[in-house]
């Protein structure tokens, strides 16, 4: 399904996807077949840990955490202080044959193992 494979696109770069969904849309069995097939595959997403479902506060929540935090060096690596920074992760970009190229910090690893 294409809804599928945009999801997938989008979560393979980490972005943000967003449902508005009108209830005069979803009328038709056909329509309504697709958004219930829609749900459930966005609940097996969370409950398989794959993606962030988080309301307006949260989002709000987060950012006004990330505003308070701070990327220092210590003792040659790099690392995130401030509220919140067990959430942080710290990412690497680069320019590689033209296209934009990054790396992401998994839990656990210093800053200090990228190249």
């Amino acid at each position: 399904m294409l809804w599928q494979k945009q999801i997938e696109l989008i979560t393979q770069k980490h972005g943000l996807i967003t449902f508005i969904v009108h209830p005069d849309y979803i009328i038709e069995k056909r329509a309504r077949d697709t958004y219930q097939t829609l749900l459930e595959y966005i609940a097996r997403m969370r409950s398989e840990g794959m993606a962030w479902f988080a309301l307006p506060r949260e989002v709000a929540d987060w950012w006004r955490q990330r505003r308070q935090m701070k990327l220092v060096r210590d003792n040659g690596a790099w690392r995130i202080e401030g509220p919140g920074n067990e959430r942080a992760r710290i990412a690497y970009a680069a320019v590689d044959g033209g296209k934009l190229s990054y790396e992401i910090e998994s839990p656990g690893k210093q800053a200090s193992d990228f190249s």
